[in-house]
């Protein structure tokens, strides 16, 4: 054999072994997540003689079944768009998304935990089925949540906790869809810049505006520097820091005040002195205690569930990227690139109101057979405790005084002590800005805790505190 032919053969030899490796790891080594991938519609299509397991409310409305045709199951949903985004969908002709792909194997019976018995069953003849998911969502609070929102005709976001549990009571997103329409609005959906198919509780990113001074509350309390009768004057309604000046509300002076006040009204000019005393370092150290760098433990699929932090050029920076005398200032109002997800902020909230203890947040109740037994209950768990029992107390006391006296009385309520804090969010480009409102009822003994974020709002950012007020007293049954 010449030379020439001889490199050839080994070259042939060469690419025909790479070509069986690519095969082999494809097909071992990457089955794994080229099955889990939401886009891969054979998969679908092979379950679709499964019949597909239930997803119930917590008070067991049915909010996806199937019908079957030719032997084959197709999912319907009863109440529509009440809660799309976190459904999602489960179609042979687009994939999955959130619950029906996250609890797939559940739903099609597959699970380790159900498989052996399902696979006796399916020997002896009998239909192969899935399991009941059974959620923590509460269809009432969820309507209250849904209807609010569509009724301002803008896009936002309304998560509702159980403030002791972490339990998912409500996620609201809008603009919503009808699941049952989505192969004929599929184009539609994708076209509109509203984004209707996104989740914005759990993947909207967004600027905290005041809300964020949850955080820098925290950090300056525990830091032993400030108290609520630390004093304050601001005589000018602006503030220079390093050649950069900070302003509260068109510049409006507050002269002297304590730091109580500040939080209740809101006030940048004290909240930039606040961060620029406690320093970049602290103020980071109580972002991540409270969760942000991180993914929130929740069901969803990982790609739906957003990690709150600071973000530069549309991805997650280091907490221990070096800022500026004047980015720490913003950050401490809730401003610079500080980004975070309603739900996000509604663990915050759930913090706080359960006495510094941060629980999973966690939308499963149980699992389900056909004939209602508990295969699986979800037992609620601590995820972090980012500041200490005292500490929350008196953040509770400032968050009444937010709702009696400040910037939050949209959401006052003579039925229950609410407590809460506002934001109003600027964004630029000739929008409104984001209004915020997160907080938890009854204040004395905290069971709900909420986060609802309206975009484009008016100048004030009044749009938020109602709803807030309304999805609050709807889950305390009120």
């Amino acid at each position: 054999m010449n030379g020439p032919i001889r490199r050839l053969f080994y070259a042939t030899i060469a690419l025909f072994a790479a070509l069986m490796g690519m095969l082999a790891y494809q097909q071992v080594v990457n089955a794994g997540p080229l099955a889990d991938n939401p886009y891969n519609t054979r998969k679908v299509y092979a379950q679709m003689s499964i019949d597909r397991g239930l997803m119930l409310a917590s008070d067991r409305t049915e909010l996806a079944r199937n019908r079957e045709e030719d032997g084959l199951f197709y999912r319907v949903y009863p109440q529509g768009d009440i809660a799309s985004q976190l459904l999602g969908y489960n179609d042979v002709k687009y994939g999955q998304s959130g619950l029906e792909h996250s609890l797939n194997d559940y739903l099609t019976g597959t699970a380790d935990e159900v498989e052996l018995a399902n696979f006796f069953d399916t020997l002896s003849g009998k239909q192969q089925r899935g399991d009941n998911v059974k959620l923590t969502l509460d269809p009432k609070v969820q309507r209250t949540a849904l209807s609010d929102l569509e009724k301002l005709g803008k896009r936002g976001a309304v998560v509702a906790l159980d403030a002791r549990t972490g339990a998912v009571l409500a996620m609201a997103s809008t603009p919503t869809y009808d699941l049952n329409n989505l192969e004929a609005d599929w184009n539609q959906l994708n076209r509109d810049q509203n984004g209707p198919l996104l989740n914005r509780v759990t993947q909207g990113l967004y600027t905290p505006g005041s809300s964020f001074k949850l955080v820098t509350t925290a950090a300056a309390l525990e830091s032993g520097a400030f108290n609520p009768d630390s004093k304050f004057n601001d005589e000018k309604g602006t503030i220079n820091i390093g050649g950069n000046v900070i302003h509260n509300w068109r510049d409006q002076p507050f002269g002297e005040h304590t730091f109580a006040e500040a939080f209740a009204q809101s006030i940048n000019t004290t909240f930039a002195q606040v961060g620029e005393k406690v320093g970049q370092d602290r103020l980071v150290e109580y972002q991540q205690k409270f969760g942000l760098y991180e993914r929130p433990p929740l069901e969803l699929p990982p790609d739906e569930v957003a990690v709150s932090g600071r973000y530069v050029n549309g991805s997650l920076a280091s907490p221990g990227d070096s800022l500026d005398p004047v980015q720490v200032a913003w950050m401490a109002i809730g401003q610079e690139k500080v980004q975070v997800t309603p739900l996000q902020m509604a663990m915050i909230a759930q913090a706080i109101g359960n006495g510094g203890v941060m629980m999973k947040p966690y939308v499963v109740d149980s699992i389900l057979d056909r004939d209602s037994t508990v295969i699986k209950k979800t037992a609620p768990g601590e995820w972090k405790r980012p500041i200490r029992d005292d500490t929350a107390r008196t953040m509770t006391d400032m968050m009444i005084k937010v709702v009696n006296e400040g910037t939050g009385q949209g959401a006052r309520s003579g039925k229950v002590q609410i407590a809460g804090k506002t934001g109003t969010a600027e964004v630029g480009g000739g929008k409104g800005p984001n209004a915020w409102f997160v907080g938890f009822a009854p204040a004395g003994n905290p069971q709900v805790a909420v986060a609802v974020v309206v975009e484009d709002a008016d100048e004030r950012g009044h749009d938020s505190s109602p709803i807030a007020h309304d999805v609050l007293l709807s889950a305390l049954g009120m």
